[in-house]
């Protein structure tokens, strides 16, 4: 998972911190590439992997244990750095915006209020020291959405006794109206790897990225055919393309006349609607936004909501915690216009 130090040490990129391969290869992947107006090119982000309890630790170990309060800048890169390649140090100069990810994992046995909230009290700003985004009760929870829009996502909760994280990823596996979408791309490279046995990874990539630029179903199947030739084997070109225009056609974006990352744009701009709208809940007690969108939105406190998702979790048989995703939030950080919804013109 940690990939973190390159051979030759470069400036002005984008550090994510994550918990798992899930944030790595799927989430970020297509955030960054629906909204291509943040200027974060993937791979360019240089990704490090690793447990919220045990960055805290590293940091104590590094700036000691009142580390919160002494005003010293806390630089995250040399932290990391430090401990995985001591050799070749980073600092924070050589990045423009840093993310943390984590989930909130009640059950985790190293689980502290006290030093998450430290943590969501320090890190407010990506540009600056870097920014927090904790995932209620996980990173999945931004596909959990049963129907677009969905009224019952308002209240929707997870019992805090009611299983681990694999519980819940199945649950959502189960539920979620938007998976598949997010799945896609890497299902299609998938069957053009393992049926059709195209082994040059650049070439599937080339291949994909083609496939999802289609906008239309006028002349889909001499498109697609056009696209795979001289990537699959002769005799397969046209079963591969029945192939896909069957799984692109159980989607549904062609019908509207969209490309995949046209209508990838949209799904996450009513995801980061409902989460809003569910963040509002969580903090002022109203899911409804009588206000506008983007006030509402900018008068969000991450560290109140993980004081109330923390007051409402704390009970064993009865303790809840409310589903919300926080992390898709920073496309509304860096331009608010990018996830106007519904029917809004971008800025």
């Amino acid at each position: 998972m940690n990939k973190y130090m390159p051979s030759v040490r470069k400036r002005r990129r984008t550090l994510l911190i994550v918990e798992g391969d899930h944030e790595k290869n799927i989430l970020f992947k297509a955030l960054f590439h629906a909204f291509p107006e943040m200027g974060i090119n993937y791979e360019d982000v240089w990704i490090y992997g690793t447990n919220i309890y045990i960055l805290y630790n590293d940091i104590v170990k590094e700036y000691g244990a009142d580390w919160a309060n002494t005003g010293d800048d806390i630089d995250l890169p040399l932290v990391i750095s430090k401990k995985k390649t001591p050799d070749q140090l980073s600092y924070i100069e050589d990045f423009t915006d840093i993310f943390l990810v984590f989930d909130y994992e009640r059950h985790d046995p190293g689980f502290s209020e006290d030093k998450i909230a430290e943590l969501q009290n320090y890190f407010q700003d990506s540009t600056d020291m870097g920014k927090l985004f904790i995932n209620y009760p996980m990173v999945e929870s931004y596909q959990h959405l049963q129907s677009l829009p969905d009224p019952f996502y308002e209240n929707r909760f997870e019992c805090v006794i009611a299983g681990n994280g694999n519980d819940y990823k199945k649950k959502v596996y189960e539920v979620s109206v938007i998976r598949e979408l997010f799945w896609f791309p890497h299902k299609i490279d998938g069957i053009l790897k393992d049926r059709f046995f195209v082994s040059d990874a650049d070439k599937r990539k080339d291949c994909v990225n083609s496939l999802l630029q289609i906008h239309d179903n006028h002349n889909l199947f001499e498109e697609v055919l056009s696209i795979v030739k001289n990537v699959v084997r002769c005799r397969d070109e046209k079963t591969f393309t029945y192939q896909f225009i069957h799984e692109v056609n159980g989607l549904g974006y062609l019908n509207d006349c969209h490309t995949y990352w046209e209508h990838m744009r949209w799904i996450f701009k009513s995801i980061i609607y409902h989460n809003v709208c569910k963040a509002n809940k969580i903090q002022y007690g109203k899911y409804v936004l009588s206000e506008g969108y983007k006030e509402v939105y900018f008068s969000l406190r991450l560290l109140d909501i993980l004081k109330e998702q923390n007051k409402v979790s704390r009970a064993d048989s009865l303790g809840i915690i409310w589903v919300l995703n926080t992390c898709v939030f920073l496309v509304a950080d860096y331009k608010f216009s990018l996830v106007e919804y519904p029917g809004e013109a971008e800025a």
